[in-house]
């Protein structure tokens, strides 16, 4: 690993065991690598983690709808931004952070491309769910695999190229913090269509409103581009979709079980595929 990591204990610089593949500090705090292929980077006093954040038959839909190539036009799409990215940046080797990595179907989906095109790429997946990082480990997602807590992140700040933070909101400020002056965060937030059809069984007076990002104030725009397409989706799927929403949690059981009971043949997916910079 040539990216130096910090101690989440005493934030100074962790060095790595060669043998067995764990980290330590000079002040003897120690990281062993989990069996089951990643790393934890906690402090016991300090640090806050999610057990689980879906329940096992969440994350088996999930897994199961994202492994089916639903989200197909969508991995070509981010694949294209990710490696105009790296091209403009030049034959140094870069560091690619996948923030709230979950089950690392985004990183799954998004390292091979770049090793094909010859990008030299240190990846990162972290997340402070356990469950996540255990099934991104147990699907040998092709990165290193931190669990830890997100309040303070162990990277040195200005040391990463490139954070993506895919279906999931962009919170505090360690992502830009750590962000290298001339990086980009790679945002993917839902637009005003996505799953139309699925939300107007929650809101049966829906209309469009206009979008917004609500992004940091040390942040701006660098491009923005939507990404839209329809699906047909199967019951089981519109029920999953549903329950990895935002809107999710306001569905009752006798309105997800209608869900699941209804095939929808054009299913609206609406993203908004967004590169920010640092305000400088």
């Amino acid at each position: 690993m040539t990216l130096t990591l910090l101690c989440p204990v005493c934030s100074a610089s962790l060095k790595q065991h060669q043998a067995s593949s764990g980290f330590y500090c000079d002040n003897k705090h120690h990281f062993d690598k989990n069996p089951k292929g990643y790393w934890p980077l906690l402090s016991n006093t300090k640090a806050k983690t999610k057990p689980q954040v879906e329940s096992r038959q969440q994350m088996r839909g999930r897994h199961f709808l994202l492994e089916s190539g639903l989200f197909a036009p969508l991995i070509k799409q981010l694949q294209t931004v990710l490696l105009d990215l790296c091209a403009s940046r030049g034959d140094t080797e870069l560091q690619h952070i996948d923030y709230q990595c979950a089950d690392g179907y985004y990183l799954r989906q998004l390292v091979p491309a770049l090793a094909q095109a010859n990008v030299s790429c240190q990846h990162w997946g972290i997340t402070d769910a356990e469950n996540a990082i255990f099934a991104a480990a147990k699907s040998e997602t092709p990165a290193n695999l931190l669990l830890l807590a997100l309040k303070t992140l162990p990277f040195e700040s200005q040391s990463i190229d490139i954070v993506t933070v895919l279906d999931s909101p962009l919170k505090g400020k360690e992502c830009i913090r750590i962000l290298k002056d001339d990086g980009r965060i790679v945002l993917l937030q839902p637009g005003i269509r996505h799953l139309w059809q699925i939300k107007q069984q929650i809101y049966p007076d829906l209309v469009e409103k206009p979008l917004q990002l609500n992004l940091p104030n040390d942040v701006e725009i660098d491009t923005q581009q939507q990404l839209a397409f329809t699906q047909s989706v199967t019951g089981e799927q519109a029920l999953t979709l549903l329950d990895m929403s935002v809107f999710g949690w306001r569905a009752n059981d006798q309105l997800k079980h209608h869900v699941k009971s209804t095939a929808i043949s054009d299913l609206e997916f609406d993203w908004q595929i967004i590169t920010l910079k640092k305000r400088l």
